[in-house]
């Protein structure tokens, strides 16, 4: 795996943008060593940006630092699922009373993306549909000028990203699906209704986070 970049500063941050994309999607699994001399042959760098890459994402939570026994992928736990679940829904709910109603272009767009991500539910493309699917999000919080407020969202998600991975892509017609569901998100930005807005995304993060909350403590968690 090669870290495209354009200076040698940035390779750093490359190589954990990989990374927290392979926990993420739980390739490299919760409690997993992290080999320095095993991640510089991955991404064909030395170790050192490798070592800062590490570091950056254990700043973030999303690694752990034992200094006697190196870097590991952070355990996934109840408790911390249930704490920036709360966290979301405080800093989302503000993106959402925030928005400026998109023009008919971006709702066009964002409808075309709703139904790419249910033609890749359709076809078990989690890669895809996952990458797709934090974009389509991102489109949307963006339409709220708290920049800063936008960026703390979205690190909140990628944290959640990690605990996305316990659950089976949902392929057919279930409580899941709807869960994934944009419809209504997608009813609410055209007709300009921030109530309803605001209940359709708390609706399905709720959703999500019962599923989620289910699946850890089924696996004891």
């Amino acid at each position: 795996m090669t870290i495209e970049t354009s200076t040698e500063r940035g390779v750093p941050a490359a190589i954990a943008s990989q990374l927290r994309s392979l926990i993420a999607r739980g390739t490299l699994a919760p409690g997993m060593r992290l080999g320095q001399t095993e991640l510089a042959e991955q991404f064909q760098a030395s170790r050192v940006p490798v070592r800062e890459a590490l570091k950056l994402l254990s700043s973030e939570g999303v690694v752990e630092h034992d200094p006697n026994r190196g870097f590991f992928v952070t355990k996934l736990t109840r408790d911390e699922a249930e704490q920036l679940f709360t966290l979301r829904n405080m800093i989302e709910d503000e993106l959402m009373r925030t928005i400026e109603w998109p023009e008919e272009e971006v709702l066009l767009d964002l409808e075309r993306r709703a139904q790419r991500l249910e033609d890749l539910l359709d076809a078990g493309d989690r890669s895809r549909w996952w990458d797709e699917h934090r974009e389509f999000h991102t489109i949307i919080f963006n339409l709220s000028p708290k920049k800063t407020i936008m960026r703390e969202a979205m690190r909140l998600w990628m944290l959640t990203d990690r605990f996305r991975a316990l659950l089976p892509l949902p392929r057919r017609a279930s409580e899941e699906r709807k869960v994934v569901n944009k419809h209504s998100l997608l009813t609410a930005l055209r007709q300009r209704d921030r109530r309803k807005l605001i209940a359709a995304r708390r609706n399905r993060r709720e959703g999500f986070e019962r599923l989620l909350l289910e699946t850890l403590e089924a696996r004891g968690l």
